[in-house]
């Protein structure tokens, strides 16, 4: 089944991220990645399928590692450092929101 657009242009965010070595680029495209997340709730279920949760976690599952990369590389100072790590729980804090969402807005699942 395919994806909705929202947990489409997710995935391509997510691919992208890490491409562009910046910090400027890496966190504005992590930014968007958060915004979209925290966006998901508030939206009609019927823009999403079941099959939509499983990828969002594969998505959210790699934004994460290569958050993690980044944060590893020592490329960035410490406070950026610290930034992306809070940034990680950010976007596990959403994705724990969606799961909740998916759970009421498909029941039996």
């Amino acid at each position: 089944m395919e994806s909705s657009a929202t947990v489409s242009a997710l995935g391509a965010i997510a691919q992208a991220l890490g491409h562009d070595e910046s910090r400027r680029a890496f966190v504005d495209q992590l930014g968007q990645v958060v915004t979209a997340l925290g966006a998901i709730p508030d939206s009609p279920p019927v823009d999403f399928t079941v099959s939509d949760r499983n990828r969002l976690r594969e998505i959210v599952d790699a934004v994460v590692v290569t958050v993690e990369r980044r944060i590893d590389d020592e490329t960035d100072n410490d406070s950026v450092k610290q930034h992306l790590a809070s940034t990680i729980y950010e976007i596990r804090r959403r994705m724990e929101v969606i799961e909740g969402w998916f759970t009421h807005a498909f029941p039996g699942l």
